[in-house]
């Protein structure tokens, strides 16, 4: 099995692998983030100074702190696996708080498995970074989040790191505690909604949710989508 490959079943039996995670973070991963990740970002500088406080990953880090998604392609990377969140009543794609956990790989596989049911996963890195070993871990690009203020919690700041994986199959379930229905979406399907830019949601789809999860799979597959397949 390629060194790509996850099961939840690996997922569980491991749960944590790296008591200094935030190091070898910032020793590995950050300068793979720095070089290709936040050149073009707005939000660079802060984003910067949050990569490299140990506490950004914890829930209580304000104004802002680091959250992990997943963008989940079939095994023929032509559609996309979205969740009908409960709360909000749109179609999102998985995540969840890092919860502390420096290993955003690591917490971005965890929530994928417990909202999806899908037995395996293929981590597809970012198509520029060359060092594969290394690439796994990189976010393909962190996607900001305002978040507004309720009655348990001030208004603060997602930060989502967003990586790539690819479904051994399209045999998933949804876990209602967290949604009430999973669907696959084509590429076309997210090519329409993406286009709208006046910030509405159509059939229950965000144009910005569309557009993450078409960014992250040009970064995922390249240009010419020529990643090869593993699972």
């Amino acid at each position: 099995m390629s060194l790509r490959v996850f099961s939840a079943n690996e997922l569980k039996m491991h749960p944590s692998a790296q008591p200094d995670a935030f190091e070898v973070f910032r020793r590995d991963v950050y300068p793979l983030i720095d070089a290709h990740v936040l050149v073009a970002e707005r939000e660079a500088v802060f984003l910067r100074e949050l990569l490299l406080k140990k506490e950004s990953t914890l829930r209580s880090s304000t104004p802002a702190h680091l959250t992990t998604s997943s963008v989940v392609l079939d095994p023929q990377s032509e559609a996309f696996l979205m969740l009908l969140h409960n709360k909000i009543g749109e179609w999102v794609y998985p995540g969840g708080h890092a919860d502390g956990s420096w290993e955003l790989l690591h917490s971005s596989l965890r929530e994928c498995f417990e909202e999806t049911s899908l037995p395996s996963l293929e981590v597809i890195p970012p198509w520029f970074v060359k060092d594969e070993a290394l690439g796994i871990h990189c976010p393909h690009f962190f996607q900001k989040y305002l978040i507004r203020s309720n009655a348990s919690e001030p208004a603060h700041v997602h930060f989502d790191a967003v990586y790539v994986f690819r479904a051994s199959s399209r045999r998933a379930q949804h876990d209602p505690l967290e949604s009430s229905g999973l669907r696959w979406f084509s590429k076309e399907e997210l090519r329409e909604h993406s286009k709208r830019q006046d910030g509405s949601v159509v059939s229950g789809v965000d144009a910005l949710t569309a557009r993450v999860c078409l960014r992250a799979m040009q970064s995922a597959l390249g240009p010419g989508g020529a990643q090869g397949r593993l699972c």
